[in-house]
């Protein structure tokens, strides 16, 4: 899908940050970043303005952690980030330890790539609507993560103990029912693909 067919719809109060490359896409967008962030080696060039926030090339963090950390100063803890899966694996990986990085900082992440989206949670649950249409995975970031539920899914999980090195959780599908993942003890990672309905973050399983 090109980066022109998503639809982005920002709120009034939402804070846009481009992180390097992801200049260009928010210009095909038609979106104004209040930050642009990075060491600017993929958009080979550094924009001006007094909203650029520039980076050495030689550094520890991400451009994508560059920009999160912007948003946490700011007071924002509710995160989309687009395009951050897929291409390369490392990559990809990359953005899981973001999303993970994200959730022990106190905030929510939703990472989303054409019809991919990703999202980590620690201690919680997370719903969706009955519209959502598509394989939905799980997968243990914890060494092992206690009671995990998936409801309203094609296979039902009560209570499971997942692990770090077990796919149990691979492939569950969507059945026009509204659904829910919880998490009891531990931290989980959740991948769904297809057509998007609403989903929510919340309810507190400490």
């Amino acid at each position: 899908m090109p980066i022109e067919e998503i639809s982005v719809k920002p709120c009034y109060g939402d804070l846009i940050i481009a992180a390097d490359a992801g200049l260009k896409n928010t210009e095909k967008l038609n979106l104004k970043p209040d930050y642009i962030v990075g060491d600017f080696d993929s958009l080979e060039y550094v924009p001006d303005g007094s909203n650029v926030i520039k980076h050495p090339v030689k550094k520890d963090e991400t451009d994508t952690i560059l920009a999160v950390d912007v948003a946490f100063k700011k007071g924002y803890n509710n995160f989309i980030i687009y395009g951050c899966l897929g291409g390369r694996l490392d990559q990809t990986v990359a953005s899981i330890q973001t999303a993970s990085y994200i959730t022990e900082k106190g905030g929510n992440a939703v990472f989303i790539d054409n019809e991919t989206y990703l999202t980590v949670i620690k201690n919680n649950a997370i719903g969706f609507s009955k519209d959502n249409k598509g394989t939905l995975s799980v997968f243990s970031l914890s060494e092992k993560s206690y009671g995990v539920c998936e409801n309203g899914l094609l296979y039902d999980l009560k209570d499971a103990d997942l692990t770090s090195d077990y796919p149990l959780g691979v492939s569950n599908e969507f059945i026009k029912k509204d659904a829910k993942i919880s998490v009891n003890k531990g931290k989980i990672c959740i991948i769904w693909n297809g057509k998007h309905g609403k989903w929510s973050v919340g309810g507190n399983y400490d």
